[in-house]
């Protein structure tokens, strides 16, 4: 595989969002810990495990990077087939964290709530934290992806193939959240994981898809045009420098 010279697209394999990401993720967990500790009653763990599933996509989009940092030919070509398969059957993890805020509202703890006591307020802001994050997460991978096949494509076609696993995604959120897949299951259970796939494909499943696929390109999107700016912004501080010497 032969990489073409594509401006702005080259990813460092540890982006600065990383450590942010890192900090947010330790954030949530303090805040699931302190909660716990306060109300004494243990029930959103299972946020960790979510977030840590929104974790692994990035892993090996990362992985994907160094490979075409080491490598080239052949390996590369099957090494980053390995990585985009596993990372496009993990991808949807990150924003299924999303859909944890419905644990928000149908829990009956809620209801008639003190307006002035501060429950609600905090896990509010804990589920949105853990929804960030997975949205983060969501458009990191996908960005070290997108600048893969930008470089080694064409601009264009990075485009297409963000607005299709955007809306991949949306559908692994509806089989994850509604038909209740997992993503091993791709391993241990893939007679289970066609028959949902198969039940996955009707009008509700659609709508679902198209909405969620629509959040993760908005999404995308924005922090992309955000980091251009951002960058274009830095290159032009540095020629203004040059010019002054």
């Amino acid at each position: 595989m032969r990489k073409r010279e594509v401006p702005g697209f080259a990813q460092p394999i540890i982006d600065p969002l990383f450590y942010m990401l890192t900090f947010t993720s330790i954030l949530c967990a303090l805040l699931i810990s302190v909660r716990e500790f306060q109300v004494e009653y243990v029930q959103y763990r299972f946020l960790l495990w979510n977030l840590f599933l929104a974790w692994l996509p990035l892993g090996f989009s990362m992985l994907a990077l160094l490979l075409t940092r080491i490598t080239n030919g052949i390996n590369l070509l099957i090494g980053l087939a390995f990585c985009g398969v596993a990372w496009l059957l993990l991808f949807p993890n990150a924003p299924y964290l999303t859909t944890d805020l419905i644990h928000l509202i149908f829990n009956s703890n809620y209801e008639g709530y003190d307006k002035h006591g501060l429950l609600l307020w905090y896990d509010l802001v804990m589920f949105f934290l853990f929804s960030w994050c997975g949205l983060l997460l969501c458009y990191l991978s996908m960005r070290q992806f997108h600048s893969i096949v930008s470089d080694y494509i064409s601009a264009w076609v990075g485009w297409v193939f963000v607005v299709i696993v955007s809306f991949l995604g949306g559908f692994g959120v509806y089989l994850g959240r509604v038909v209740r897949l997992n993503s091993w299951d791709v391993l241990f259970s893939p007679f289970r994981l066609i028959n949902g796939i198969i039940e996955g494909i009707n009008a509700n499943a659609a709508v679902f898809s198209i909405l969620f696929g629509t959040l993760i390109l908005i999404v995308y999107v924005t922090l992309f045009i955000l980091g251009r700016s951002r960058n274009k912004s830095s290159r032009s501080r540095l020629t203004n420098e040059d010019l002054k010497w």
